[in-house]
């Protein structure tokens, strides 16, 4: 080999090396802004998580509120039950009231009508 192939050969070798230092350096400068990136992701990441756990915690708070709520409604239905069967059955006890009051002033009318018709006639 020639004193000038062997320069040919280390200048392209010094070209080569060159060459992957600049690479080396991109792959850095590549490598620095995903981890940049990543930092960022991870911080949108963990503000999301703490918005989702808080919104689950007032979830769950809610959705028992809730269901305490269906709980009272539900004691207070029975308790209207109740009181509505209890209404319908003094209303029917009114009722047969009425009717025997009906019966016993109907009664009572017509012992007055013939106590009178009776006296009118000069029985008595």
């Amino acid at each position: 080999m020639t004193d000038e192939e062997r320069q040919r050969q280390m200048d392209f070798i010094l070209e080569q090396q060159a060459q992957f230092t600049v690479d080396i350096q991109k792959l850095q400068e590549s490598q620095q802004a995903l981890l940049e990136m990543q930092a960022g992701t991870e911080q949108i990441v963990n503000r999301l998580a703490a918005a989702t756990s808080a919104g689950f915690q007032d979830l769950s708070v809610k959705i028992n509120a809730l269901v305490d709520a269906q709980l009272r409604t539900d004691e207070s239905a029975k308790d209207l039950n109740s009181k509505i069967s209890a209404l319908v059955d003094s209303q029917i006890r009114t009722e047969e009231n009425l009717k025997r009051t009906d019966e016993n002033i109907k009664n009572l009318a017509a012992i007055v009508d013939r106590h009178f018709s009776e006296g009118r006639n000069g029985k008595g």
